[in-house]
């Protein structure tokens, strides 16, 4: 499913408009009515009194007009709030906003000195229409607007947003302000990147998609190089396991990680390898913990090489490596590798005598930033995988910067290194080497404990151990890890959950998908 920009939005509105000939009138009706179709799934039979509808003066504003006059036809008492003077309107928000004469409502045009009684009707309604700003914000939020998003927020009453909750950046996520936080968004044609980018994805609630009666063959012509990955497309892309299949053909993938102090991350990274499918998993160790690796791991083989006296690799050992890496068809490297010398000569070794696809982690990221020219040896066959302050260090962004613009700095960053880049987070960011994104819904915060980013390395091993391309190797993966932590968010755990837990659900999540039993999350749509 593509997501689009706010730019590309307004392209695709205007070649509906100009090229087809469907006016904007009969796109805004739409769109209204889609909102209250979204608006009674939110409330779900409960009956509605009294509802306030918010509008600024463009066409998110137009759209909350048409919601109004739905409203009052179907009895209920509906009040606008117009932040701003109706003599300002234009276009199809004023056409809509004359429709509005006659009918049996309240149009207050809302000024700062008004806030406290604005704050006041609020909280005297059932619910809450926010249509005050669209995708085409382009500036911090201020004054009477501040005021009036703070008194929706502090109203105590549900809020739906019309196309995206004000104050939020359509493109990024990024709360502009200040921002509405709605129950529900109704959102036109596409979903937008900040309706799945935090903060953004936090304050939109329950996303509907409208399909506002804008042909598809206008859409198509607006390319989209970034999409949300979904269930169906994760289930359509996964290969069929053969009847007569072995672990021969279920590849070989070779793991090197692990150091004194850190042997957990190369157990879980080689148990999760094995759970999601690769036929064998050998790891390449230092021999100070071969004997826990090997008491813990029992699906693995370890292969230990010379530690030095911290317990890490030990230097001049990289002809061992060689001999490890023969016949492996993808390598893992990085989870609790150290940063001494001998795990530098290691992943420079592996960089230029491996010559397969591989999965860079942990450590092996934290070594490739203080190397760089070691990247030019992964162009074109590698997948990084760094958390935000690994990724701080690989690009020489903040991590701040990085946070408000994760599409467009991981994105970069892939296509200049030539290396697809998983950046994880909540709503992680999957960028390739051709400029295409996936953006991850699945996913909780019981994924932010130790050890779930190794078993994430795990399973990227395996996928490219098994054959698949990169992109897919890296997309499906971050999907079905995702997916592992929502599962047992709905059995009802919200704390608490050890890595390992992750790992023994990994089977049942994969064999759904394979079965394609996968519920679809997030989005919900209607055809008007």
């Amino acid at each position: 499913m593509d997501l689009i920009t706010a730019t590309q939005m307004q392209e695709i509105d205007r070649r509906t408009i100009d090229k087809v000939g469907i006016p904007g009138r009969v796109l805004m009706e739409s769109a209204g009515r889609g909102c209250v179709s979204a608006l009674y799934g939110l409330v779900q039979g409960r009956s509605l009194r009294r509802v306030a509808v918010v509008c600024g003066c463009g066409n998110n504003g137009g759209d909350g007009f048409v919601v109004a006059r739905y409203l009052v036809e179907r009895g209920i008492e509906t009040t606008v709030f117009l932040l701003g003077k109706r003599g300002s309107l234009c276009g199809e928000a004023w056409d809509n906003f004359e429709l509005l004469a006659g009918l049996p409502l309240d149009v207050r045009e809302v000024e700062e000195a008004d806030l406290a009684t604005v704050k006041n009707d609020l909280g005297h309604s059932d619910l809450v229409v926010d249509a005050l700003f669209g995708t085409g914000l382009a500036r911090d939020v201020g004054g009477v607007f501040a005021g009036v998003i703070g008194a929706m927020n502090q109203s105590g009453k549900p809020i739906v947003s019309v196309d995206i909750p004000s104050g939020i950046c359509a493109d990024t996520g990024r709360v502009m302000g200040c921002a509405v936080r709605a129950q529900a968004t109704a959102t036109f044609c596409r979903p937008k990147p900040g309706h799945f980018l935090y903060p953004g994805r936090s304050h939109a609630g329950r996303l509907s998609i409208v399909d506002i009666g804008i042909p598809e063959r206008v859409v198509g012509r607006v390319r989209s190089s970034t999409s949300l990955i979904t269930s169906s497309r994760v289930m359509d892309s996964l290969c069929t396991i053969a009847d007569d299949g072995h672990k021969g053909s279920r590849g070989h993938l070779a793991l090197v990680a692990g150091s004194k102090g850190k042997s957990g991350a190369a157990i879980l990274c080689a148990r999760a390898a094995v759970a999601f499918g690769a036929g064998l998993v050998s790891a390449a160790i230092p021999d100070s913990i071969n004997t826990s690796f090997e008491s813990t791991c029992l699906e693995a083989m370890s292969f230990p090489m010379p530690a030095d006296f911290r317990g890490g690799f030990a230097t001049g050992e990289t002809e061992h490596l060689d001999t490890f890496l023969a016949g492996k068809e993808a390598l893992a490297i990085g989870p609790g590798l150290g940063m001494g010398e001998g795990a530098l000569d290691i992943l420079s070794q592996a960089i230029s005598s491996f010559t397969s696809s591989l999965v860079v982690d942990a450590d092996a990221l934290n070594l490739l930033a203080a190397n760089a020219s070691l990247l030019s040896g992964l162009r074109g066959r590698a997948i990084l995988t760094p958390h935000p302050k690994e990724f701080s260090r690989l690009c020489g962004a903040s991590v701040s910067e990085i946070q408000a613009d994760r599409i467009a700095l991981a994105s970069a960053y892939a296509q200049a290194k030539g290396v697809h880049l998983v950046l994880k987070g909540a709503a992680t960011v999957v960028a390739h080497p051709d400029g295409s994104v996936g953006v991850n819904p699945t996913g909780n915060s019981l994924l932010a404990t130790g050890g779930s980013g190794d078993i994430l390395t795990g399973m990227i091993g395996a996928f490219l151990a098994q054959g698949y391309p990169l992109k897919e190797a890296a997309e499906l993966s971050v999907y079905l890890h995702g997916e592992v932590s929502n599962r047992l968010w709905e059995e009802g755990f919200r704390a608490g959950v050890a890595a390992p837990s992750f790992v023994e659900q990994i089977p049942k999540v994969l064999s759904d998908a394979l079965s394609h039993k996968l519920s679809p999350r997030v989005t919900e749509h209607f055809s008007i």
